[in-house]
């Protein structure tokens, strides 16, 4: 009898190992596409293994006027359904399939129910306004893209930033890349911010460009000059 129970145990034992997972970001990959109002819509692919909790989420702070709209997320081709407000105390069943936001003073959290734990590919969508913003003598986007403080350190991380229909180029663009070890290129009129080595917990990724006048006609306007803002 001992025996049988001891062997009970042990598969038991194996059987919990075998669904035991890692935290992994293998991937996050992330579009920018900019629009002459100074809106964006931003599409990102987050590669992961899901190793606890119920919820996957984005925070975006120090919105300062701008908006989160059009909030969406895919896994599969399968469209989660959009909560508005999100309710975090729940279960995981219950939050798989959804998402929604949770707001922040100045900022808020994208959220989506992870469905189960394991690997997953989430598509996640929205429309930011306000990102590029007008200042006396240049526009510019100034924005947190990837946060520090993940589950994981993102094994590869790259970043696009393109202006439909437009060109951006070094001849009315400057851009810089704060928070990784990587690159920032200017590549068949886009932007591309890239990492070169897996993150560090305090890594993150800080776009920050710089357009002349004429380009964009931005809807949020601040006083100043582009250089005191760089500082």
């Amino acid at each position: 009898m001992k025996r049988i129970i001891s062997a009970a145990i042990a598969a038991l034992t194996f059987a919990c190992a075998a669904f035991a997972y890692e935290p992994e970001i293998r991937d996050i990959d992330i579009t920018v596409k900019l629009y002459k109002s100074g809106e964006a819509v931003i599409h990102e692919t987050w590669d992961v293994t899901a190793a606890s909790g119920t919820e996957w989420y984005l925070v975006r702070s120090g919105l300062d006027g701008s908006t989160i709209e059009k909030f969406t997320v895919f896994e599969d081709g399968k469209e989660f359904v959009n909560e508005g407000d999100w309710d975090v105390d729940r279960s995981i069943s219950a939050k798989a399939g959804r998402c929604g936001i949770v707001r922040k003073p100045n900022g808020c959290e994208l959220c989506w129910g992870v469905g189960s734990l394991g690997p997953h590919k989430f598509h996640a969508i929205y429309l930011l306004t306000g990102a590029v913003r007008a200042l006396d003598d240049y526009d510019y986007f100034h924005w947190q893209l990837v946060t520090p403080g993940l589950s994981a350190n993102p094994e590869h991380v790259k970043v696009t930033v393109s202006y439909p229909g437009s060109q951006i180029d070094t001849a009315t663009t400057r851009a810089w890349g704060f928070g990784y070890d990587g690159t920032v290129e200017f590549t068949d009129s886009t932007i591309v911010y890239e990492s070169a080595s897996r993150f560090s917990r305090n890594s993150s990724v800080i776009s920050m460009m710089r357009f002349d006048k004429g380009l964009f006609e931005p809807q949020l306007v601040e006083q100043g000059s582009f250089e005191t803002r760089l500082e």
